[in-house]
């Protein structure tokens, strides 16, 4: 067993273990680790396990730390959301803002970027901050319809994937012309053609409601 799945297997007895009294070696192990994903990996379930028992401030500590990546965003975004759900909404914006500035780290693709951005204005819609999530929502839009246009079919797939999630929880929330906007956007004729009767059926059920 080389080093860092050595150090692996002792982190994943630390977490299951639930002793609180290690939580700083959990750290210490996560960050020691040579392999970048790895690393980021075990950083990110480090900062949710702490989350999970009350402990932001060493979670947002150990956040900070990791390298511009998707699973630093995830991570911060933990932090905030917990903080909001106790209703420390100033800081957990604070948060959300520095998760933003991960989300658009240039060694992502523009599908994660928008993924990214997509549940972080979830959170803020959640805690009912509409205004910056709509512009937090706006730029995971444009971000995801540039993304549509990638020569690599995958990336391309997968940033319609996003813009079609994105209309979707528009069409949910009863903002129809938006979500239909969006939509249109889609280049992919099925996700396309999915989407839009989505969007319908959430049209429909809305009108049986009022």
């Amino acid at each position: 067993m080389n080093d860092d799945a050595e150090k692996i297997e002792q982190l994943q007895n630390i977490l299951e273990s639930q002793d609180e009294t290690k939580s700083f070696a959990a750290i210490s192990l996560a960050l020691s680790l040579t392999d970048e994903e790895d690393r980021s990996l075990s950083l990110l379930a480090t900062v949710r396990w702490l989350v999970q028992r009350e402990h932001w401030r060493q979670a947002y500590g150990a956040a900070q730390l990791m390298t511009e990546c998707y699973e630093k965003s995830e991570a911060l975004q933990a932090v905030a959301a917990y903080l909001a759900s106790i209703g420390h909404l100033e800081k957990a914006i604070s948060i959300f803002d520095e998760a933003e500035k991960s989300s658009l780290a240039e060694s992502l693709s523009a599908w994660q970027q928008a993924e990214l951005l997509h549940h972080i204005a979830q959170s803020l819609r959640r805690m009912k901050a509409f205004f910056k999530a709509d512009e937090v929502w706006e730029k995971a839009a444009i971000i995801a319809q540039k993304g549509t246009a990638s020569p690599d079919l995958q990336d391309s797939l997968d940033a319609a994937s996003v813009l079609a999630e994105i209309a979707v929880n528009f069409a949910e929330d009863g903002r129809i012309e938006k979500a239909l906007s969006l939509a249109q956007q889609i280049k992919n004729v099925y996700k396309k053609e999915n989407t839009l009767r989505q969007i319908s059926e959430n049209s429909q059920q809305i009108k049986k409601v009022a």
